[in-house]
């Protein structure tokens, strides 16, 4: 089901149609959100040094840069309204930071842009202003420097996703927000050196770790200990909602939704992408309108073959410039055109959009997705294993992987796999002297996650090599470069 050659294989179809990359426009909108939150940044930091917290402002920094912005057909007026919204936080603080300084006679370091947003008022304007402060940007920097931004700003961003998942369970949690703004800030840092800008970032998995952990207790406390499943993923007869995304909460809410709403119909609700990882959390394993998980690992063509409504939740990230069918909701902050925006977790509209369509008319040939038990196999590996080398496969096994390392002990984590259980096995690969290898068989915000994770442990690591729409060439660079990971 998650084959890696399977993806290999659709690398130049994806490329040729333009769905492994991000549009430069695109590209040029998101650059200035993060250049708008990077100014707020500094002064976020600068403030802090003199014991001003601004608490609500630097939780919506992190908000903003758990934006993932890789569609063409996205909504304008979403994006405006952030962008007004996020400019004008920027010259509030700013503000603030000035006034400060001048009152207390502080010489102030302030960020100069030429930026005016009552100048610019159309998306095409944005676009134009963006692109020329991002050639005047990669001017000002030497390129070794801003890959190393570039790295810190996909490590940010995976960071504050998390947070904003948190948020959503436990809305009053800040614990992180300065440290991961705090870390952001260091991109505004031309005079930093570069060792201090590595040292840095080898810090920051620490911080991402208990970020990490603590969402990880969150959705157990809330959704049960995490179990076996077997997770059918065949079709069943009825009417249909596909739930694609990140977000466990909305998935929730679409359950409770049909618990709640009066029909005499059936409607099957079917996971799709990371979500697969709710069958491993009792509430949902056990929940009747939860009938499975839909998808072929490509999101286009697993979406104009699904014959029910789809739901789309906020931390949604695949490209679908190229869709052209089907009834699509979702809750991101910018939505995409031609989409049912969903507020306040109203879902009567897909739901209503489910009862209309006809849904699968008949029930597909049976098939189960049985993950093994890693984790125990690991655990009894370890105790009796007295070899000095091991080799961890996080994703799909190369056909011709274990004859290349014929003579070495290698175990397999299938996806889906938590980030938890390569920590553990470092820990107890470290406490015996075992020297350990890692291999991603896939990029993605899995992997990318464990990498930051990782990034500073004595581990070789090997990543598959991304798409563009995920993360750039700069990045990959940084981490083949300064950080010795290989990428396959």
């Amino acid at each position: 089901m998650y084959d890696f050659f399977k993806q290999i294989a659709q690398k130049n179809y994806c490329k040729s149609n333009g769905v492994c990359s991000v549009h430069p426009s695109i590209n040029s909108l998101l650059e200035l959100l993060l250049n708008e939150a990077r100014e707020i940044a500094n002064y976020i930091v600068k403030l802090k040094e003199f014991k001003i917290t601004l608490t609500e402002c630097t939780g919506f920094l992190v908000e903003i840069l758990s934006i993932h912005l890789i569609n063409t057909s996205f909504s304008e007026e979403d994006y405006l309204k952030i962008i007004n919204k996020l400019h004008q936080y920027k010259l509030d603080i700013k503000e603030k930071y000035v006034e400060f300084c001048k009152s207390n006679k502080l010489p102030c370091e302030i960020i100069n842009t030429d930026f005016n947003l009552n100048n610019l008022t159309t998306i095409s304007e944005l676009i134009k202003f963006s692109e020329e402060n991002i050639t005047n940007r990669q001017k000002g920097c030497d390129k070794n420097k801003f890959r190393l931004f570039e790295l810190i700003t996909i490590f940010v961003r995976l960071c504050a996703i998390n947070i904003v998942k948190i948020k959503k369970i436990e809305p009053e949690f800040n614990n992180y927000d300065f440290e991961i703004v705090r870390f952001f800030a260091l991109t505004n840092g031309y005079t930093i050196r570069n060792e201090k800008i590595i040292r840095r970032i080898k810090e920051f998995p620490n911080i991402a770790f208990k970020i990490r952990k603590k969402l990880s207790n969150l959705l157990q406390t809330r959704y049960g200990t995490i179990e076996d499943a077997n997770i059918d993923i065949y079709s069943k007869k009825g009417h249909c909602i596909l739930v694609s995304g990140e977000d466990f909460d909305e998935l929730e809410d679409v359950l409770k939704s049909l618990e709640n709403f009066k029909t005499s119909d059936k409607i099957n609700v079917y996971t799709h992408g990371e979500l697969i990882l709710a069958h491993f959390y009792p509430f949902f394993k056990h929940n009747k309108f939860l009938a499975g998980h839909w998808g072929k690992n490509d999101t286009e063509y697993d979406f104009s073959t699904f014959p029910g409504a789809i739901f789309m939740t906020q931390n949604f990230n695949q490209k679908i410039d190229n869709l052209y069918k089907g009834e699509l909701f979702s809750s991101k902050l910018i939505s995409f055109k031609k989409v049912c925006a969903i507020k306040n977790n109203d879902f009567t509209p897909v739901i209503n959009s489910a009862l209309k369509l006809e849904g699968f008319i008949q029930s597909g040939k049976e098939e189960i997705y049985k993950p093994n038990n890693a984790i125990k196999k690991i655990e009894e590996l370890l105790e009796n294993f007295d070899g000095n080398e091991l080799i961890i496969i996080a994703g799909s096994k190369n056909p011709n992987f274990e004859e290349t390392h014929k003579g070495k002990t290698v175990i397999n984590i299938p996806f889906p796999y938590d980030i938890e259980i390569l920590t553990d096995i470092i820990k107890k690969c470290t406490q015996n002297s075992i020297k350990l290898t890692l291999f991603f068989t896939q990029c993605n915000k899995a992997s990318l996650e464990s990498l930051l994770i990782l990034i500073n442990s004595n581990v070789e690591i090997a990543l598959a090599d991304c798409s563009y729409a995920l993360i750039n060439p700069h990045v990959t660079e940084a981490l083949k470069n300064d950080f010795n990971i290989k990428i396959i």
